[in-house]
C-alpha cells in the first residue's frame, strides 16, 4: 500500500513524525535513523525496555487509520508478511544498516541524493537534535488525550562508543555520501536513470511496482558474510533457548524464576522476572 509523497507532503511527513514521536515517547524506543519510502519503511531503534512490538503495533495502527482517512478508503493498509527485524553484531554492520536507511531512496532509483527525498527522513538530523510535529487536526479529536504535540530526539546509536556524537555523525554522512556514489557509478555501468523529484509528484497513490518480486523461497533466519558470524549468532540462541527452558522449569516448580533478557509474551502478560538487557 503506497504512503505517496503527493498527497500534501509537508503534511504527510508531519504525520508520519507526529505518529513515530507519539509511539517512541510512550514506550521508550530510541531512534537513530528513520526513512519512509513510497511503500516502507526503515526505522534504525534500540529498545531498552523491551516494547518493541507495543511499539511498531500502535505506530503502524496509526499510519494506517490516518493514511486511510486521508485517502477516503476502508481497506487493509500494510502487508501483512514483508515485515523483519534485524540486529546488527557488531558495530561496523550498524553503520551499514544506518548507511541503508538513508540511502534508501537513492538505492531504489528515485533520486540521485538523499537529501533530495521529499518524504519523510531523519537524514540531517544530528545526534541529540529534537524536532517538534504539531497533531494532525485533520485526524486526532482536538478534544481527545493525544498531545498537541510530540518531539523526537535523535539518539546516539551504541556504536564507536570511542567517538562523540559528533564525530560519529561526520563518519555517518561520510559513509552515506560514499554510497550514494557507489550506487551512482552502478546505475551509470547499467544504463539507468534516477526518476527524480518531477516524476515522483505525478505518481498516484494506488500506482503499483511494474517488476515481480520472486517468492516462495527460503528466507534465512541468519545472514552473513561469514559463516562463524552465523554459527555464533545460532550459538547465542541455543544458549537464550536454554536459559528459556530452564526458568520455565523453575516456575513451574513454584519457584522464583528469572528468565533471560528478551522474553516478551511471560513479561507482558504473565508478570515473570526478566533479567536485564547487556549493555
Amino acid at each position: 500500500m503506497l504512503l505517496s509523497h503527493s498527497f500534501r507532503g509537508e503534511e504527510l511527513n508531519e504525520f508520519i513524525g507526529y505518529c513515530l514521536g507519539y509511539a517512541a515517547n510512550l514506550y521508550g524506543i530510541e531512534i537513530h535513523a528513520s526513512v519512509w519510502m513510497s511503500n516502507h519503511q526503515h526505522t534504525d531503534v534500540s529498545d531498552p525496555h523491551g516494547n518493541l512490538p507495543l511499539f511498531k503495533q500502535l505506530l503502524h495502527s496509526m499510519i494506517a487509520r490516518g493514511r486511510n482517512a486521508q485517502l477516503g478508503r476502508r481497506d487493509t493498509f500494510w502487508s501483512g508478511d514483508d515485515a523483519c527485524d534485524t540486529r546488527r553484531p557488531t558495530d561496523d554492520a550498524a553503520l551499514a544498516d544506518l548507511v541503508y536507511t538513508l540511502t534508501n531512496p537513492v538505492k531504489d532509483g528515485l533520486v540521485k541524493w538523499s537529501r533530495l527525498w521529499p518524504g519523510f527522513t531523519t537524514w540531517g538530523w544530528r545526534f541529540g537534535e529534537t524536532r517538534t510535529f504539531k497533531r494532525p487536526d485533520w485526524f486526532f479529536d482536538e478534544r481527545g488525550q493525544m498531545p498537541e504535540q510530540v518531539t523526537i530526539t535523535l539518539v546516539r546509536p551504541p556504536i564507536f562508543r570511542e567517538l562523540d556524537a559528533d564525530a560519529l555523525y561526520d563518519l555517518l554522512m561520510t559513509s552515506v555520501r560514499a554510497k550514494e556514489l557507489e550506487i551512482q557509478r552502478e546505475r551509470r555501468e547499467k544504463g539507468l536513470r534516477f526518476l527524480g523529484l518531477r516524476k515522483l509528484a505525478k505518481q498516484r497513490w494506488n500506482c503499483v511496482p511494474q517488476s515481480f518480486e520472486e517468492r516462495f523461497k527460503v528466507a534465512p533466519k541468519y545472514a552473513a558474510s561469514s559463516k562463524w558470524l552465523v554459527i555464533a549468532e545460532l550459538q547465542r540462541d541455543r544458549e537464550w533457548e536454554r536459559q528459556y527452558a530452564a526458568a520455565r522449569a523453575v516456575l513451574r516448580a513454584g519457584e522464583r524464576a528469572v528468565f533471560p533478557a528478551g522474553t516478551y509474551w511471560l513479561s507482558r502478560f504473565a508478570g515473570v522476572e526478566v533479567a536485564a538487557q547487556p549493555p
